[in-house]
Parts: structure tokens; C-alpha cells; sequence
């Protein structure tokens, strides 16, 4: 192995690199050995990088079979003999005694130097860029850890056993056993919603992209610190990025909600012994939770990646929430119209839900002219590619104003458990499912402790959203 007197020298080794060459121009069947493992840049000579294109070029264009004539006509068409070290070094290539059974092992000599090489230089550029001053710091802990992402990826070693069916099939029969013996623990993250949880088989799943979507003051924030609440109950992993409200609110929602005691008590500190020991029993089961909150203003798309890889790499975070998207600085040019701005988000965030392997929940604004009628897909806010991209598209409609309802509505509004808090029975609309039913779910909404809860389905129970209530605002 060169490198190892002069340190100035980065890893490589010629004679894996020429045994590779060697085969793939005595073989036909070399190239589909060693292509899913090596790519050119792996190699460290820039004669064999150009030798070795050349051949994936010749192949993948099937004009004719490779051995040292052809290359070497290929080569002088395309002007590189000179750069592919011209006909003596294929001669010598072509000479060269290679075992061709060891076709793969070579090729991962290669790939391990080049990626040792790919590592030495990423680290030089990233330190490079630490000494200056002009580059945002944050900004290149991202594309750091992205470029370092990119070569952990890029240096799995591939073969086409990775893609046999019967892997896959092993394991979908285990999980039916497992379900059939009643022993099966699924993955997916429970909302505590009983029937979302049915539409969805169990919970969102691992790497979904769901979308939570209303119009402004509907509740959207209040939905996912009820689901938070829900999965808190149940020991989840949470992690939440809010954009819109400080810690400080988010946490005095999730204890009202946890502990049935009205928010404006807790904002106004007109606290009752008994209301002090419930609230004092919720925020320990907070304090012994493992829920992670980040509540920064005008965060970057590049700085929620970061948190989000951080939280799920040392907290291994099962789901993560985000209020709301369209707060979600690009980090592009402004000039670039704002739907593709949204647009580039939303794929950003969908990638990185199977980056991650956990599901992402993210708020999403609903425009205002339609609040006298169920919201549609099409009303998601300023970019189209959030339908796409979702898994998952919900959507929640009630109405806002209960100051002025007629006497048949007021006896719509039920009491909870406790005979203290009025529900109300909301929409939650399941407007896109790639992996289950779509329908209309009805939950209970209590705004005394801004919660979401589990009513009865009686869609007779409904207070249908008035048309002029926008216009009173």
C-alpha cells in the first residue's frame, strides 16, 4: 500500500487498480461484478479513472465487446489515448496476470482507498472553510454533515444479491406470524386517535411524510401537541420544531392538555390547590419524558436537518413534528418565486423522513377563503408538491366562532368526562393515505385545554362551519 513512507501520499494501491482493469478487458462478465462496488472516482491514477470510464461508457452503450483493441479505438475516437496512458499501458494492463475470481475483492481495495481519499479531502475543505470567517458556521455544519452523509453512502459495497426478493419475503412472512400468534410489536408510532390509528394500520409509519393542514386559528398546533401528549403517554421518542410559538407556550399547552386544567388559568397563575398538584404530576411525566423541543425563529431548511439528524443519531427520535412549513426559510434566492421555495422544502423534508427512517409531521397553512367549507388538497398553501410529496394528507374543520349558536347547535357541544369542558365535534378529513383508507374522522375539540380527543362518530353532532364567520373577523 503506497502512503505509508510519505504521508503526503493519499491511500491508494496500483495493483488492485490494475488488476481490476486488467479483468475488466479479459472478462465480459467483470464489468457487472465489480460496477455496483467501484465507480471512477475511486480510482487514484487518472489513467486508469479515464481507462475505467471508457469501459463503463462502451458497456453501457453495447456497441461492441471490450478488450484491448477496442478500448484503445474507443479511447483514440474519443481523443483520451494520451490521457489513459496511451497503447503501451493498455498492452501492459492487457499482459497483466489477474485471478479472476478475486475480480471483487480488488475492486473493494479500490473502493476502501477512495473512500479513505474522499474522507481525507471532505475533512481538508471542511477545515479549510472553518478558518473562514465569511462562510455561515451553520451553514457549513450541514453541508458537512451532507457531504460526510453522501460518502458513508456512496461506500456501501453493492451486489446483486442485495436486491433479492426472498429477503424481503422473509420478513414480511415473519411479521404475519408474528401477528398470528398474537407477539407482533409493530413500529409504527400510535396517535392515540382510535380510529386514526385504524386508517393508518396501527400509527404512521417509519419514514412517512404526513401533512396536517387547516386554516389559520382552526388548531393545528393544538392537533399535534395532542398527538405529542398521546405519544408522551406511551414513552415515544418526540422531537417538535417550532417555528411559531416560544417553548414556553408549547410547554403550558401540552400541560393544560395533560393535566385537564383550562390554559387560562395557567397563564393567569389563578391556580387551585388541586389544579397545582395535577399540573405538578403532568410536568414530571414532561420532565421524565423523552420529548425534545426546538423552538427557533426563522430556522433554515439546513438547520432543521441538522437538529433533526443530531436528535435521531444520539436520542434515536421515533417521529418528528414541525410548526409549519411555511415558515421554513429555503435557504434559496428570494427572487425564486415563493411555491418553488415551498416546493424544494417539502421534497427536503420528505427525504429526509426516510433519510431517517422516522415519520415527519409537519403543519401546513390551508387559505383563508375557504373557511365556510371542507378544505380539498388543492387548498394547501402556496406549492402543489405538498400533495405529491405527502403519505399522509389530513386535514382538520370545525367551527371557530361558538359565540353566536343557535340553540340546536349548543346542544351539539357535549360534556367530557369530568362534566366540566364543553366538546366540540371537529372534522379531521383523511384526505390522501398511500397506505390506508381516506374518509372523515370525527374528533373532539375542548378549548378550555386546546385538545383534541376521542368522541363518538355521530356525524349529527357536527356544527357546520358558518359562512360569514370569516367576514366578523
Amino acid at each position: 500500500m503506497a502512503g505509508n513512507e510519505d504521508r503526503k501520499t493519499l491511500p491508494h494501491n496500483d495493483e488492485a487498480e490494475r488488476a481490476v482493469l486488467s479483468a475488466l478487458m479479459m472478462n465480459q462478465e467483470a464489468f457487472d461484478k465489480v460496477s455496483s462496488i467501484i465507480s471512477a472516482s475511486d480510482f487514484y491514477h487518472p489513467a486508469n479513472r479515464v481507462i475505467y470510464s471508457a469501459i463503463s461508457d462502451m458497456k453501457l452503450q453495447n456497441i461492441v465487446a471490450v478488450d484491448q483493441v477496442t478500448l484503445f479505438d474507443y479511447l483514440l475516437k474519443k481523443d483520451l489515448s494520451e490521457k489513459a496512458g496511451g497503447a503501451a499501458y493498455l498492452a501492459e494492463l492487457s499482459d497483466a496476470y489477474t485471478i479472476y475470481a478475486n475480480i471483487e475483492y480488488y475492486a473493494k481495495i479500490v473502493k476502501e482507498n477512495g473512500v479513505r481519499r474522499a474522507l481525507i479531502q471532505t475533512s481538508a475543505n471542511i477545515t479549510n472553510d472553518a478558518y473562514q470567517e465569511s462562510v455561515d458556521v451553520f451553514d457549513l455544519l450541514e453541508s458537512s454533515e451532507r457531504k460526510l452523509g453522501e460518502i458513508s453512502i456512496n461506500s456501501n459495497a453493492e451486489t446483486s444479491e442485495n436486491y433479492k426478493a426472498s429477503l424481503k419475503v422473509s420478513d414480511v412472512i415473519s411479521v404475519m406470524l408474528q401477528k398470528i400468534d398474537g407477539v407482533y410489536k409493530s413500529e409504527n408510532v400510535e396517535t392515540g386517535m382510535d380510529l386514526l390509528d385504524k386508517y393508518t394500520n396501527g400509527g404512521f409509519q417509519k419514514s412517512d411524510y404526513i401533512i396536517v393542514a387547516a386554516r389559520p386559528s382552526v388548531g393545528k398546533t393544538a392537533f399535534a401537541v395532542s398527538l405529542i401528549r398521546n405519544m408522551i403517554k406511551k414513552d415515544k421518542r418526540v422531537a417538535f420544531f417550532s417555528l411559531e410559538m416560544p417553548a414556553s407556550q408549547i410547554i403550558t399547552r401540552l400541560l393544560s392538555c395533560m393535566s385537564r386544567v383550562e390554559l387560562s388559568k395557567l397563564f393567569s397563575g389563578n391556580l387551585s390547590s388541586d389544579d397545582v398538584f395535577v399540573i405538578n404530576n403532568a410536568a414530571d411525566k414532561i420532565y421524565q419524558s423523552e420529548f425534545y423541543l426546538v423552538d427557533e425563529p426563522n430556522m433554515k431548511l439546513a438547520d432543521i436537518r441538522s437538529r433533526a439528524r443530531m436528535l435521531a443519531r444520539e436520542k434515536k427520535i421515533e417521529i418528528i413534528f414541525i410548526d409549519y412549513i411555511g415558515l421554513i426559510e429555503s435557504g434559496l434566492d428570494q427572487r425564486i418565486p415563493r411555491h418553488e421555495q415551498v416546493g424544494y422544502v417539502s421534497k427536503a423534508l420528505k427525504q429526509l423522513a426516510r433519510e431517517l427512517n422516522v415519520p415527519i409531521v409537519v403543519l401546513c397553512q390551508v387559505s383563508r377563503d375557504t373557511a365556510d367549507q371542507e378544505p380539498q388538497l388543492n387548498n394547501l398553501r402556496d406549492s402543489g408538491s405538498i400533495e405529491q410529496d405527502a403519505d399522509l394528507v389530513m386535514f382538520i374543520h370545525r367551527r371557530t366562532n361558538l359565540t353566536e349558536l343557535s340553540d340546536e347547535d349548543m346542544a351539539k357541544l357535549q360534556m367530557d368526562t369530568s362534566g366540566k369542558n364543553r366538546v366540540q365535534h371537529s372534522k379531521l378529513i383523511v384526505a390522501k393515505n398511500r397506505n390506508g383508507k381516506t374518509g372523515t374522522i370525527f374528533v373532539g375539540y375542548i378549548g378550555e385545554i386546546t385538545s383534541f380527543e376521542n368522541v363518538v362518530q355521530d356525524k349529527n353532532l357536527f356544527i357546520e362551519p358558518a359562512r360569514d364567520q370569516n367576514k366578523k373577523k
